[in-house]
């Protein structure tokens, strides 16, 4: 009778480490599933960026480097970017560029404007590469900087003392 209630409590045994292993196989499997559907939503959310970012990084690139006017599809473009940017864009390219765009109509020094360009560009970069990159701005406009009268504009991380530097206030700081 001892080896009949060993057999069984073996069979138990088995049939209940089949049942878990079975559990676990479909637990891992779902999880497997949610994680490429995660990877998938996130590839296509860094394409819409991408789309996004590309055209509107081009025009800026052309309005520093030539005097070439953006063309009718570049300001639909950019007035699209507008409107979504606040909903694609991560929190310090939506910073960057509110920067940047609001500078711009206050004609800032050219080294400022540089400067926030290469911002922007910077934070376009983390948002849809690695955002732990190393990569300064010093390195990203590289051979377009030629120009600048000094490069402290570029690599000061206190944009506030830069601009007291250059002698220009920002509208962001300007009394309302």
């Amino acid at each position: 009778m001892s080896a009949i209630v060993v057999a069984v409590i073996a069979a138990v045994a088995s049939v209940t480490a089949a049942v878990v292993a079975g559990v676990f196989a479909t637990a891992s499997r779902r999880h497997e599933l949610r994680v490429q559907r995660a990877d998938a939503a996130h590839e296509r959310i860094l394409d819409d960026k991408r789309s996004m970012y590309g055209p509107l990084v081009d025009m800026l690139d052309r309005m520093f480097t030539s005097d070439d006017l953006p063309t009718d599809e570049e300001r639909e473009h950019k007035l699209r970017f507008d409107r979504w940017i606040n909903v694609y864009g991560s929190d310090g390219v939506v910073a960057a560029y509110g920067r940047l765009m609001q500078a711009l109509p206050h004609n800032p020094p050219a080294d400022l404007q540089f400067r926030l360009y290469g911002d922007f560009l910077l934070e376009v970069r983390k948002d849809i590469g690695d955002p732990a990159s190393k990569v300064g701005v010093l390195q990203i406009l590289g051979p377009r900087l030629a120009g600048v009268s000094d490069p402290r504009t570029l690599t000061d991380p206190d944009l506030d003392a830069v601009c007291r530097r250059l002698g220009w206030t920002p509208p962001w700081k300007l009394p309302r």
